[in-house]
């Protein structure tokens, strides 16, 4: 390309623009992109003082034409802007007349971005007569960001045009809206495709309104694994903002949607929660997996005042729920739990053994170094470390018993442990609950099976592609990668007989299980979970004797 004079270029365009010679003027200017900088510049100025009805058309082509420019050149878009705005009537009246695709798609553009005051009622024209998808889609974001809330049903419509871009554009017109019935609409497609699920999800996170929340919320009720899991995600992420909706939830009493709500409210992290979880620990709930749940959430919290209440949690006859409650205790011990938990063990009885192996197996220190000083704890704690405990468990407490001068202690545990057999069964558990891991390696370590745990999903598929188990045990609710999702990733490289999974869960729904099913898993269970439970299925799938 032959180098263009930079004198020649501005008096030219000068002269088209005195002249107001449009045709001329646009071959000037098609050659903007390749002119210094210093000449560009002069350029911008000429069109910025040029009259308004020769330069927003000119302008308007250019950017039309030369997409890039106005990104790398953004001053373009501005010049544009300030003219539109001072002579709205133009712009108005070219959205009418403009029969050019490209030309119109950029005023509609430029309509929407500076939110011009009138011209909703003629996007609303194009939309009902132009049938151009690029032009649409224009119009559906310029109506989006102009906030015009009459648009509501005409942008709700293409949710279902079968065009993606169309659809995906409706979902953030309608988010820009951002009206209850706007949401409510947005709530209506859900369900019907995961990708567009997490993007109206991310819609009702990033505008964070009492409406909004109260969508994200319900999600936590949905039918849809994926849709769950998401709204679990961005509530917790939302922080004290969604805590006071979370609260209110705790008054309901559909377990499913407990237990989803006390998840969050323990990762919130927020003090104000404290005290409708242990009122809800104090009606005494039917369902263990609420308890549970209520007892871990507690655990993730400050718990100071009334903290004595998470006692009562170590004489639940459900084990994970003991598993929680010893986890809440060794977080928020004090002087009062120690005074309770000595008197509960002083007896050297059933439930001494029974709280022993709850504190060893969930790994609570704390708990374990103030009352191993107690003859019946230490007797129980020798006990079960060197001879029943997983290695794990005797190896994690030998070490903090030598650093803490108990190398005595440890050594009569070295002494008495016997030598551990052989696991006939090599299995992997799956489950964002490292209580919930705790217990699996307990049971499985009692069912002579070889437990490889794994808190992320991702990290799980890794290993089974790299070394394949016997069986799989996985949780349902995850975040990134569900338990479905686990189960359909896993069968594109093993068969059903080859390795057989078990969908581990506290949700009851029956589009859950459907989809499980689908997706390949050879059985469903139900937490809570016993040994017996878990041989049962183990022996049912061919792999125990």
């Amino acid at each position: 390309m032959p180098e263009i004079n930079a004198a020649d270029f501005i008096e030219e365009l000068r002269f088209d623009i005195r002249e107001k010679d449009m045709i001329k003027a646009k071959l000037v200017l098609s050659k903007i992109g390749v002119v210094e900088e210093p000449v560009r510049k002069m350029a911008l100025f000429e069109l910025n003082r040029a009259d308004d009805n020769f330069a927003i058309p000119l302008i308007v082509n250019l950017i039309a034409e030369q997409r890039d420019l106005s990104q790398s050149y953004p001053q373009l878009k501005e010049i544009l802007y300030a003219k539109a705005l001072y002579n709205p009537e133009l712009l108005l009246s070219m959205l009418t007349r403009e029969n050019k695709r490209e030309n119109r798609t950029v005023l509609v553009e430029v309509a929407g971005e500076i939110r011009l005051e009138g011209a909703a009622s003629q996007l609303l024209g194009i939309l009902n007569e132009d049938e151009d998808e690029m032009i649409i889609k224009a119009v559906i974001g310029a109506l989006g960001l102009i906030g015009e809330s009459g648009a509501t049903t005409a942008i709700s419509e293409y949710l279902y045009s079968g065009s993606l871009e169309l659809t995906i554009a409706a979902i953030y017109a309608l988010g820009g809206l951002a009206t209850p019935t706007a949401f409510q609409r947005l709530a209506e497609k859900l369900g019907a495709d995961p990708d567009l699920d997490i993007m109206i999800l991310d819609v009702f996170a990033t505008d964070q309104s009492p409406e909004a929340i109260e969508r994200l919320n319900e999600g936590l009720s949905s039918h849809f694994a994926h849709l769950r899991n998401a709204a679990k995600q961005r509530l917790r992420d939302m922080g004290g903002k969604a805590v006071p909706i979370l609260i209110d939830n705790l008054h309901h009493d559909d377990p499913d949607l407990l237990i989803h709500t006390l998840n969050v409210l323990g990762e919130t992290g927020d003090e104000s929660a404290i005290v409708p979880i242990r009122k809800l620990l104090h009606n005494e709930p039917k369902d263990a997996n609420v308890r549970f749940a209520a007892y871990e959430a507690l655990g993730m919290l400050p718990v100071e005042k009334g903290a004595f209440a998470l006692a009562q949690g170590l004489s639940d006859p459900v084990e994970n729920v003991r598993a929680a409650a010893a986890a809440a205790i060794d977080r928020n011990y004090s002087t009062m739990l120690a005074a309770g938990l000595k008197n509960m063990i002083r007896s050297g009885d059933e439930e001494t053994r029974q709280l022993v192996e709850t504190v060893l197996n969930s790994g609570c220190e704390t708990i374990f170094l103030d009352l191993v000083e107690e003859e019946t704890f230490r007797t129980s704690a020798v006990d079960f470390l060197s001879s029943r405990a997983h290695p794990d468990v005797r190896t994690h407490f030998a070490e903090l018993m030598e650093k803490n001068g108990l190398g005595d202690l440890s050594g009569q545990v070295a002494d008495q442990a016997r030598e551990e057999t052989v696991a006939s069964l090599k299995v992997f558990a799956v489950d964002d609950s490292k209580m919930i891991l705790n217990i699996y390696r307990s049971i499985l370590h009692s069912l002579g099976c070889e437990s490889t745990l794994f808190e992320f999903p991702a990290e799980a598929l890794q290993a089974i592609k790299d070394d394949p188990p016997d069986f799989i045990f996985t949780d349902l609710n995850m975040p990134h990668i569900n338990g479905i999702e686990l189960i359909r990733e896993v069968r594109s490289q093993f068969d059903k007989d080859t390795l057989p999974i078990a969908m581990v869960t506290t949700q009851n729904e029956s589009q859950d299980n459907q989809a499980a099913y689908d997706a390949g898993v050879n059985a469903i269970l139900n937490k809570p979970f016993t040994a017996e439970d878990l041989g049962k299925v183990l022996k049912e799938l061919g792999k125990m004797t």
